[in-house]
C-alpha cells in the first residue's frame, strides 16, 4: 500500500515537471515570435530611412536679390547732376595793386550741386571755395518749369531763393573760366539776392526773351532790413541770326543805411552819411558773332570766327535822408570787346572799359579812389582740351579825378581755367 503511494506520487511529479517543461516551451516559443516581429520591424525600419536618405532634398527655390536698392541709387544719381570750374595760375600787379609781390592763387572755385525731385523742379546750391576755403553758398534756388507744371504753350519758368541778377551782357561770362579774358570790365556790373525770378520768351520765329524779378535789394543774407524790394528787368531779342541786342535795367528801392546787392565796379556801399537811398541802373548791350558757330557760348569756347560785345549804361545814387544832396553819385560805363579765334585753339581777345562820374566826387572804384576808372586789357587764349584752358593776359588800369595820382595797379595774369 504504501509502495503504491510513493509510486503515484513519483508519478505526479514527473507528470508536473513535464507540465512545467511544456508551459516553458510555450513561452520561449511565443517570446521568440515577438523578437522576430520586432526585427522585421527594425528591418522595415531600417530600409525606409536608409531610403530616405538617398533620396535627393527637393529642390530649392533660387534666392534672387530685389533691384529695389540699385534701382534706387541708379535713380538718385540720375537725378542729381555735379558741375563747378576752377581758375588757378599767377598773378603780379604794381604796388598798388592786389598782388604786388607777385602770387600763386586760386581766384575762382565753385561748385555747384543740383538735384531733380521730378521732372519739373530742380533745387539748386553753388558753393564759394575761392582759395580752397569755403566762403558763402553763391546761390541757394528752385528752378521751376512752369510751361511743363501749368501745361502752357509757351516758355516759362519760375526761380526762388538766392539767385544771381539777370543784367546786361556781361554777367552772363564774368568769370575767368567762361570770358575770353581772365579780368572783367571796369564797372562788371553784378548782383546776387534773395527773391522771385520768371523769365520766358514771346514768339516762335524770332521770339523776345524777358527776365523779371523781384528781390530784397539791400546787401546780405536773411531778413530784409526795408519794406521796399527792388526790382530788375531784361529784354532779348536777336534782330539778326548773328546780332543779338538787350535792354537791362535796376532799381534799389527805397534802402536804409545798407549796402546794395547790385555793384558797379566794385562800388555798393550807401553815399556817405545815408539814412536812406536808392540805386538805378540801366544798360543796353550789343553783340554780333562774325561767321557764327553751333556753339557760340561762353565766348572762351565759342566756335564763331569773331565776336564783338559792346555795353553802354549808367547809374544813379539819391540819397533821400540823413545826407546832404551833394553826396548823391551818378556816371556812365561802357566797354567794347572783341574776340579772334586765330585757329580753333589759339584765339586773341581785347576790351576797353571805363566807369565816369558826372561830378569830381571821387569814390572807390576797383578797390582806387578817382573819378574815372579805365582798364584796356590784352590777352590769348589756348583750348588745351574741351575743357581747360590757359590764358594769358595784361591789364592797364589807369585812374583820374581832382587831386588824383594815376595808381601803380597794371596786372598780369598767367592761369589754366577748367569747367566740368
Amino acid at each position: 500500500m504504501v509502495k503504491g503511494i510513493g509510486i503515484l506520487i513519483l508519478a505526479l511529479f514527473i507528470f508536473a515537471s513535464y507540465a512545467c517543461a511544456d508551459e516553458r516551451d510555450d513561452e520561449i516559443a511565443a517570446l521568440k515570435a515577438q523578437v522576430q516581429e520586432l526585427s522585421k520591424r527594425i528591418e522595415a525600419l531600417e530600409q525606409g530611412q536608409k531610403a530616405s536618405s538617398q533620396t535627393p532634398p527637393p529642390p530649392q527655390q533660387a534666392i534672387t536679390k530685389q533691384p529695389e536698392a540699385a534701382v534706387t541709387m541708379e535713380k538718385l544719381a540720375s537725378r542729381l547732376e555735379l558741375k563747378g570750374r576752377l581758375v588757378t595760375g599767377y598773378f603780379d600787379s604794381g604796388k598798388a595793386g592786389s598782388y604786388p609781390a607777385g602770387s600763386f592763387e586760386a581766384p575762382d572755385a565753385k561748385l555747384q550741386l543740383s538735384f531733380k525731385p521730378d521732372d519739373i523742379n530742380k533745387a539748386v546750391l553753388r558753393f564759394n571755395l575761392n582759395n580752397g576755403s569755403f566762403n558763402s553758398v553763391d546761390y541757394a534756388y528752385l528752378d521751376t518749369n512752369l510751361e511743363k507744371l501749368l501745361g502752357l504753350s509757351f516758355p516759362l519758368r519760375s526761380r526762388i531763393g538766392r539767385i544771381r541778377l539777370d543784367f546786361g551782357e556781361e554777367v552772363l561770362y564774368n568769370n575767368a573760366v567762361e570770358g575770353a579774358l581772365p579780368t572783367n570790365s571796369a564797372s562788371n556790373v553784378d548782383g546776387k539776392d534773395e527773391g522771385l525770378q520768371v523769365s520766358g520768351k514771346i514768339g516762335k520765329a524770332k521770339p523776345l526773351s524777358y527776365v523779371l524779378s523781384v528781390t530784397n535789394g539791400n546787401s546780405g543774407t536773411g531778413s530784409d532790413t526795408s519794406s521796399a524790394k527792388s526790382f530788375t528787368g531784361k529784354l532779348s531779342y536777336s534782330i539778326l541770326d548773328p546780332l543779338s541786342v538787350s535792354a537791362s535795367y535796376f532799381n534799389s528801392g527805397s534802402m536804409k543805411s545798407s549796402s546794395a546787392e547790385m555793384c558797379i565796379g566794385g562800388l555798393s556801399a550807401r553815399p556817405s552819411n545815408a539814412l536812406r537811398w536808392s540805386r538805378e541802373i540801366w544798360e543796353v548791350d550789343l553783340r554780333y558773332d562774325f561767321k557764327k558757330g553751333k556753339n557760340p557760348d561762353p565766348p572762351a569756347f565759342s566756335d564763331s570766327k569773331a565776336i564783338l560785345r559792346f555795353a553802354y549804361g549808367a547809374f544813379s545814387d539819391d540819397v533821400s535822408s540823413g545826407a546832404a544832396v551833394s553826396t548823391e553819385r551818378s556816371g556812365q560805363f561802357g566797354f567794347l570787346e572783341g574776340v579772334y579765334n586765330l585757329t580753333k585753339r589759339f584765339y586773341v581777345a581785347g576790351r576797353f572799359s571805363v566807369i565816369d562820374l558826372d561830378s569830381d566826387t571821387t569814390v572807390s572804384l576797383n578797390n582806387i579812389s578817382c573819378n574815372e576808372y579805365q582798364r584796356y586789357s590784352l590777352g590769348v587764349g589756348y583750348r588745351l582740351t574741351q575743357n581747360v584752358l590757359l590764358k594769358l593776359s595784361y591789364d592797364w588800369n589807369k585812374e583820374s579825378g581832382a587831386g588824383v595820382d594815376d595808381a601803380d595797379n597794371n596786372l598780369l595774369s598767367a592761369i589754366v581755367a577748367s569747367q566740368f
